[in-house]
């Protein structure tokens, strides 16, 4: 049995650890499809992707594959599709165990119908039409179409399991979907306190699992926000309209910001809207900084690229080298007998990597 995790781990807590125990069930697999270097709120990891990847291992994951940051630095929607679409694409995956303010598959699953009809699609396209962005909109529409799901997508991770059963049914995928209540236990199971902590200066590791701890050695917050800044004030207009997340005139609100706001922090503030949150304005910052435009994004990920894996994580690999409708690649030379596409969205997370360290240095 193969479970599969869509994970971030930054950084790996104890909240992780509970979730990947129960996806292991015993003695079963476990496969993560992780983000790398940054993160989907539109933040740069607090560690590199392979120091993460190699403390998801020695916390019970048997291989970490990387979700490329075409998918990380997007919606929703659209990171939950090329999540997905990766897990399905290895061929051997059996379940999909992700976490929910819910902790009910049913309930889940019935809301994702509710969400997907036409009627709640009008209303959604309607609120958004008002100014609300995708996320607001659909709480609206299916709290008021649905009365048993009021609240439900004010939970952050039951809007991403409802991202994650949509894409299992657009891919037609035969992976069963599970979920696990989301413990909301102390500080050790909470990264946004944990990574609180960290801007803060606080040694967190005491909240970490040992394992974890041991490989997590080097842990901070971005301190080069005035690189991104610099670079969003440095483009034209016409620059930033390429970029991934913009539109509807977007770039002329960026574009001003930029100019008028002295900070990082300022210019936020400055741009952001009900339409576009700041989570939004955050990853559109980071796909300036890093050079993504919207031409950078295929419709689905080429290839799957392993970050790390254990000795049980070779039998994975064994399977879906025959399994696999994707390459499975581990280096930079299996990268040069791709096609185009692959090359330059590989070429684009070793860049992303050199741009990271530069943030923390």
């Amino acid at each position: 049995m193969i479970t599969g995790i869509i994970a971030e781990y930054n950084p790996f807590h104890k909240g992780h650890e509970h979730h990947l125990d129960q996806a292991k069930r015993g003695e079963g697999l476990v496969v993560c499809i992780m983000s790398g270097d940054f993160v989907q709120r539109g933040e740069a990891a607090v560690a590199d992707k392979w120091t993460r990847a190699r403390a998801a291992v020695a916390m019970g994951a048997d291989v970490v594959f990387e979700l490329p940051l075409p998918w990380v630095l997007a919606p929703a929607r659209r990171f939950a599709d090329g999540a997905v679409y990766l897990m399905d694409a290895l061929g051997c995956v059996d379940f999909l165990s992700f976490g929910s303010e819910s902790g009910n598959i049913t309930s889940l699953k019935n809301a994702r119908d509710c969400l997907i009809r036409p009627q709640t699609q009008g209303t959604i396209n309607e609120q958004m039409g008002l100014g609300l962005s995708y996320a607001a909109a659909a709480d609206f529409a299916l709290s008021r179409e649905f009365p048993q799901f009021v609240g439900l997508l004010t939970g952050a991770n039951n809007t991403l399991g409802l991202e994650y059963l949509a894409a299992l049914a657009k891919y037609n995928s035969k992976i069963t979907p599970l979920t696990v209540h989301r413990y909301e236990g102390g500080v050790g199971y909470r990264a946004e306190v944990l990574r609180s902590m960290l801007r803060n200066g606080d040694d967190i590791t005491q909240y970490l699992p040992v394992k974890a701890t041991n490989i997590l050695t080097k842990i901070s917050i971005i301190c080069g926000e005035k690189l991104i800044f610099a670079r969003l004030c440095a483009m034209r207009k016409e620059e930033l309209a390429q970029l991934p997340e913009v539109r509807e005139g977007l770039e002329n609100r960026l574009y001003r910001g930029a100019r008028q706001a002295l900070s990082l922090d300022e210019f936020f503030s400055a741009a952001k809207t009900k339409r576009f949150t700041l989570a939004s304005l955050k990853r559109t910052a980071l796909c300036a900084y890093l050079g993504i435009r919207k031409e950078d994004c295929p419709k689905t990920p080429p290839y799957l690229h392993v970050l790390a894996q254990s000795e049980k994580g070779r039998e994975i690999l064994r399977i879906a080298r025959k399994t696999a409708a994707l390459p499975i690649i581990h280096k930079a030379a299996q990268v040069r007998k791709l096609d185009k596409i692959s090359q330059e969205l590989f070429a684009l997370e070793r860049r992303g990597e050199e741009l990271w360290r530069l943030l923390f240095s």
